[in-house]
């Protein structure tokens, strides 16, 4: 039997069929009407008739057809109103998620969708064609997760917007995306490795778009995407109340730490407090790392020189040696009244029915952080009471949400290991720093007064209510520019700006309008 190569030539020779009336259509045609030939009895394979017929443009054979066509089915399905956060149970992308989806005023749930363990070491390109692999071979639309996704089922009715933060996020909003046919609006904050046009809007942070979105070079060019100013967190003056009280009735702090009830005695009743002094201490990443020695000897300087009292509390990052060398410190303190650790890892024990031996059940619907750990949660977690009772706050500058949280107090915020910064983090420290909105911590060896620039330290010491801000003793020493508190809590009005950004573009896409002018020119 002739080979199909050879057949299709002889078709298309000159002299049996005219050139001009056999062009790259009727290629298409004869190439995918030619049906599989292995492991198929002998009368059923092709002859010379069908390629004949198909010449002629005859009908084509219909599971040849099936296989040729490559494009993934993709259709439109009716969503419903409300949100999607893609979760893969990081607490800092969670709250982000979370405070984006509440500023669209529509029911929320969180999905925990994220890659199978073999595929985390991967690139996200790499990952990409995979998932692109997968939807070109199984067309077929289903409500089961693929094989390189692990989590919760995404399955119809799709929502109306997914929203998602952390890279291990991705894979959920695109999947989302691509089985709703492109209806579930989607959102991704922060840089995701990826071109933009996967996304329907991306929103980067100003460190964000300095240096990583400008090493792109020509690909910077991308128009969907929106610069923020700060993290969506939903910190106010309202909320800080409220955590402080929450956080007294529930006995999440001690006693001691709340100002109407810290101990005096008849000889400091004429002396101001002491100065309460929150810690936040993150973990170790690829653009900042922790000196564990040097963080402790320059923290162990707020009780022994500037008499201050400490309220620590670890993230969800914080590495196990940073634990241990905190806990040595604090067993060598030996008092509560000055030091107070909190971690937000270890799980709560139930005292229910007399019981302290079985952790406690409750439902893990809409909670943001890892399954399982019942400290990270937002009603037992003194994380934001912390916040609210310190005079100062000191930051590890491996996190940005959390300095950004402790910005929106309107307090005085020191950055720990900023020297160790680098890349986009260095860039995003810099900028606080020359914003006055924050200061390197170091605090000094002998104990510093401010002074006031018309009087003496003497009369300094005496009216100490009146004291300036040049000096600063958990800073540098010399004078230092008063500060600027210019996030003060602006996280709800900045989540609440972007949803309404994002209201406007899914309504101006499904009537098909063009995008408002204040919407578009506001790129960036």
């Amino acid at each position: 039997m002739e080979s199909i190569a050879h057949a299709a030539i002889r078709i298309t020779a000159p002299q049996r069929i005219g050139y001009n009336s056999y062009g790259i259509k009727r290629w298409s045609t004869v190439l995918t009407s030619i049906p599989r030939t292995h492991n198929a009895p002998q009368h059923q394979r092709p002859t010379k008739a069908h390629y004949a017929s198909a010449a002629r443009g005859g009908t084509r054979h219909e599971k040849a057809t099936g296989k040729m066509r490559m494009a993934p089915r993709m259709t439109y399905q009716p969503t419903s109103a409300s949100t999607w956060i893609i979760s893969d149970g990081s607490v800092s992308a969670d709250k982000e998620a979370i405070n984006l989806a509440k500023g669209l005023s529509l029911p929320w749930q969180i999905k925990r969708v994220q890659w199978r363990q073999g595929l985390q070491w991967l690139p996200i390109p790499f990952k990409k064609l995979i998932m692109d692999y997968h939807h070109v071979v199984n067309r077929k639309q289903t409500d089961k997760l693929p094989w390189f996704l692990s989590g919760d089922t995404l399955a119809a009715p799709y929502p109306s917007f997914v929203i998602g933060a952390g890279a291990k996020a991705i894979p959920g909003i695109l999947q989302v995306s691509r089985m709703s046919g492109k209806a579930s609006f989607s959102s991704y904050i922060h840089f995701p490795a990826l071109p933009f046009i996967h996304f329907d809007q991306v929103f980067l942070q100003r460190c964000e778009v300095v240096v990583q979105l400008a090493a792109l070079g020509l690909m910077k060019d991308q128009k969907n995407y929106f610069r923020i100013n700060s993290t969506l967190n939903s910190i106010t003056s309202t909320s800080l109340q409220l955590a402080k009280t929450m956080a007294l009735n529930n006995s999440l702090i001690p006693a001691q730490f709340f100002r109407n009830n810290i101990p005096t005695s008849p000889s400091s009743a004429s002396k101001p407090a002491d100065t309460i002094v929150a810690v936040l201490i993150g973990g170790p990443n690829e653009d900042c790392s922790h000196h564990t020695d040097r963080m402790v000897h320059r923290l162990a300087r707020l009780i022994d020189i500037q008499n201050c009292r400490v309220m620590i509390t670890f993230s969800q990052r914080t590495a196990d040696n940073t634990k241990q060398a905190i806990a040595k410190w604090q067993k060598q303190i030996q008092d509560d009244n000055k030091i107070f650790v909190y971690d937000p890892m270890a799980p709560v024990l139930s005292s229910s029915q007399g019981s302290t031996t079985a952790t406690e059940q409750i439902s893990w619907s809409n909670i943001p952080g890892p399954k399982g750990v019942i400290g990270l949660l937002s009603d037992r977690n003194p994380y934001e009471a912390m916040l609210a009772l310190a005079d100062k706050i000191v930051v590890t500058a491996d996190s940005i949400a959390m300095t950004n949280e402790a910005l929106a107090t309107g307090k005085p915020v020191y950055i720990l290991g900023g020297e160790l910064a680098r890349g986009k983090l260095k860039v995003f420290h810099r900028y606080l720093t020359d914003q006055n909105m924050t200061r390197a911590f170091r605090p000094g060896r002998i104990p510093i007064l401010p002074l006031l620039s018309n009087s003496s330290r003497t009369d300094a010491i005496k009216n100490e209510s009146q004291m300036n801000d040049t000096a600063d003793p958990l800073s540098y020493p010399g004078d230092h520019p008063p500060w600027k508190h210019t996030l003060e809590g602006k996280g709800p009005e900045e989540a609440k700006r972007l949803a309404e950004r994002l209201i406007v573009l899914r309504e101006c896409r499904l009537a098909g309008k063009r995008v408002p002018a204040y919407v578009a020119d506001s790129t960036c």
